[in-house]
């Protein structure tokens, strides 16, 4: 009999046994993620800045640098990274159009003898919505309308009297043009300056003023973006130094202009945010702006 209780006891505790070592190894996939990564907000529209947060508790005994060494952001613009007492906040420019998948990053923290310990995070994605959205009824072909009918009777007679009309109207064109151009031939005007050329010759002009440095750099960045979106509004044919960059972002769809913005936005941070950068960050800034003048100047310059 107790043989018979032995076996069954055997039995149960085998069972057990299998049930609870799987659960133990699943627990143990997400247990490896030591710190939490989402994007902020989850949705961004090209030339958006967004956040990233990394949240995790720094192993006792260890220290997480000022300057932290974080792996698996090449390929990401960074604009700004601060450490926060439970994680890392990282400022990034979208210059995606399509979805941004963040791949798992590796943190590095230091204990006092400079032994160093890897903090894993989890995949993340975040969102790239469209600028211009097109609904499927808008974009249907619609059907061609009928030729006009050529029949006796009053539309003979309405055409008739709108190709006089049309005639006059032409005559009245060619007068005034005429007159245009015997005004110009007494009184020639000083030809417009070309877009790219102006914006190359303002900017020559403000270099040799002395690249800034550090915090006196605001009105230096004030001249360069007026510079910037005078230019770009000439070649994009809309107002662009009355708008954000907010605003020009809805209507650019190139991708050097898309990268502009992002010059722009980091400009704005020093116009408004107080933001402050390095003599070779401003000449960085103008080399950037150099290379998109001469990218999108008229191709037969």
């Amino acid at each position: 009999m107790i043989s018979r209780y032995l076996f069954f006891i055997i039995i149960i505790s085998l069972f057990i046994n299998d049930c609870l070592i799987p659960c133990k190894i699943i627990a143990g996939n997400y247990a490896d993620y030591a710190v939490q990564a989402e994007f902020i907000p989850k949705e961004a529209a090209p030339g958006d800045i967004i956040t990233l947060r990394l949240s995790f508790e720094i192993p006792v005994g260890f220290k997480l640098p000022d300057n932290p060494k974080i792996t698996g952001l090449k390929n990401f613009d960074i604009l700004n990274k601060i450490n926060r007492a439970n994680g890392i906040e990282i400022d990034m420019f979208v210059d995606s159009m399509e979805d941004i998948n963040l791949p798992g990053l590796e943190i590095y923290v230091y204990d006092q003898d400079g032994k160093q310990k890897t903090l894993k995070s989890n995949p993340a994605i975040l969102a790239v919505k469209p600028l211009i959205k097109v609904k499927p009824a808008e974009n249907l072909l619609r059907p061609i309308k009928g030729l006009i009918s050529t029949e006796y009777g009053i539309k003979r007679i309405l055409l008739l009297i709108m190709a006089s009309v049309l005639i006059i109207l032409v005559i009245i064109a060619v007068y005034f043009i005429f007159k245009y151009h015997q005004r110009r031939k007494l009184c020639p005007e000083v030809p417009a300056q070309v877009p790219y050329l102006k914006a190359l010759s303002r900017i020559d002009e403000l270099v040799a003023q002395g690249i800034p440095n550090g915090k006196e750099g605001k009105a230096f960045c004030f001249i360069l973006s007026e510079i910037l979106r005078e230019y770009m509004g000439a070649i994009r044919n809309f107002n662009a130094l009355e708008m954000t960059t907010h605003e020009i972002a809805g209507l650019v769809k190139d991708k050097g202009d898309v990268q502009l913005l992002n010059l722009l936005k980091r400009i704005d941070l020093v116009k408004f945010a107080d933001a402050v950068m390095s003599k070779t960050s401003f000449e960085e800034q103008v080399s950037l702006s150099l290379e998109y003048i001469n990218q999108t100047k008229p191709k037969e310059v």
